[in-house]
């Protein structure tokens, strides 16, 4: 079972570490300046520590506003439990670390296929600087850490051996993307009958696919429908659906496709909320996608399929936030593209023209990358946590030295309320709460002039730090221009 090779490609290797120092100038320097939050990497941090100490973890960072026994009742990853001993390496960056070796690990997965279904290493090298440059990659590494975008990187492995016919090593990588996260089963189905299409003629693989198609189906029945439920601690449905357009269940929305078919397909295009504020959304994610390559969806259209639930469960969200290109929501466009690009360009008869092609394609990829680090819309993240080329980027408005040395204050096992941003730093602990909620906390800690008050607005926010000030059952042990600690008495 080998996933390398003993001769190496130094131009890939070349690729690889270029990116990933572009990568890491967004992801670690972002928490490196505060810029990750308590949703969603203090959140995955808070599960590594548990995991990494064989107990479950209850998402009390939730708290009040959802509660849940089990963090696996909320999102089905198994991910973050594989990797928790790394957290007493890594630390606090351990999930970005990881988010980034996930995403070369991926850029290397497209070498090999296109490498397989080309025979040409020069065209592979192209598709992996056209996929390591995708517009959605950047866009999620500015923001977090997410399991959809683990998930999308064995996407490549999963096909390369399918193709390849090693149905073992495709199995493997098929349940890495399912244990990632439970709605991959949904895009896993849609992969497979697109492979299916393609492989048709293959009588092993057919049923193969088959196989597997079936078994990501009941995989996901089975997840959402029992597993989550019994451990979120209640007795509610998949809490993540939220399609108010297509109805109250999944079981409405299907039949909502059905009944009706053209106003599902006009929806994918449409503002359906009302709001003008939203206008434009959706076409600019179009319009990326086509820059990126998609206009090869409408030449092997068996790679559109596998973007169905991809555009879905974007387009017919309630939060226009998920419609566009912002965040990780478009991660999972990455590989289908590319693959679905280079695959059409491998078919060219004209090797010029296949040439051509190629670095066009290329080309669109890094427009597309530019359009989207250069672009802001006001409901995503401040444009300096994706610009690395910029000096913004690695500058803050906080006393970082400052901020450190009081968060060393904080002995590791006292329960903890703390800002969003300082949460994920403070996360690496057995009780840590997203501050305005205090609970049981012996310390609170807060960045007052950071102008993220989420979920309270500045002066609500302001107010409750104050009234904790003059308690006389807490003490503040720390306070400067960035930064404020409080004990409790």
């Amino acid at each position: 079972m080998k996933f390398y090779r003993t001769n190496i490609d130094l131009r890939l290797t070349v690729i690889l570490f270029i990116f990933g120092l572009v990568y890491a100038s967004i992801s670690l320097v972002n928490h490196f300046l505060f810029r990750t939050y308590g949703w969603d990497l203090g959140l995955y941090n808070n599960a590594l520590y548990d995991y990494s100490r064989f107990q479950w973890n209850n998402e009390i960072l939730l708290l009040p506003y959802l509660k849940i026994s089990n963090s696996l009742g909320d999102h089905f990853s198994l991910t973050t439990v594989f990797i928790s001993p790394l957290v007493w390496i890594f630390g606090s960056y351990t999930m970005l670390i990881f988010q980034i070796a996930s995403i070369l690990w991926g850029g290397y997965g497209i070498y090999r296929y296109v490498e397989y279904i080309s025979g040409e290493k020069k065209t592979a090298r192209w598709a992996t600087v056209h996929f390591l440059s995708m517009w959605g990659i950047y866009s999620a590494l500015a923001f977090d850490y997410h399991d959809n975008v683990v998930a999308a990187m064995f996407v490549p492995w999963f096909m390369l051996y399918v193709f390849r016919k090693k149905y073992l090593l495709s199995s493997l990588f098929l349940l890495l993307i399912l244990t990632a996260k439970e709605n991959m089963a949904l895009w896993t189905i849609f992969i497979c009958i697109g492979l299916i299409t393609i492989l048709y003629k293959e009588k092993r693989t057919l049923i193969y696919l088959m196989a597997a198609t079936i078994f990501s189906g009941l995989y996901f029945i089975v997840v959402s429908k029992f597993v989550i439920p019994s451990l979120s601690g209640s007795d509610n449905d998949y809490i993540h659906f939220r399609y108010n357009v297509l109805g109250s269940s999944m079981k409405e929305a299907l039949f909502f496709f059905f009944q009706h078919p053209v106003q599902s397909f006009t929806i994918l295009f449409e503002n359906h909320t009302g709001n003008p504020a939203f206008y434009g959304i959706k076409s600019e994610l179009h319009f990326l996608v086509l820059l990126s390559g998609g206009i090869a969806l409408f030449y092997k259209p068996q790679f559109l399929l596998m973007l169905i639930p991809i555009y879905f469960q974007k387009m017919f969200h309630n939060d226009p936030g998920k419609w566009g290109i912002f965040l990780q929501y478009s991660v999972e466009f990455a590989p289908i593209l590319t693959i679905a690009v280079f695959y059409s360009i491998t078919k060219a008869a004209n090797k010029a023209l296949k040439n051509y092609l190629m670095y066009a394609t290329v080309a669109c990829s890094l427009l597309g990358a530019i359009y989207l680090l250069d672009h802001k819309r006001e409901f995503n993240y401040p444009p300096e946590q994706a610009r690395f080329y910029q000096k913004q980027h690695y500058q803050t408005n906080y006393n970082i030295d400052s901020i450190y040395s009081a968060m060393k204050l904080i002995p590791p096992d006292a329960k903890v309320s703390a800002h969003s941003m300082l949460v994920p730093h403070l996360a690496i602990r057995d009780v840590i709460y997203y501050f305005p909620y205090i609970g049981d906390a012996e310390y609170v800690m807060a960045l007052p002039s950071s102008g993220n008050y989420y979920p309270l607005n500045k002066n609500e926010f302001l107010f409750k730090l104050d009234s904790l000030q003059k308690d006389i059952s807490w003490q503040t042990i720390y306070v400067d221009s960035s930064a404020i600690l409080i004990k409790k008495r």
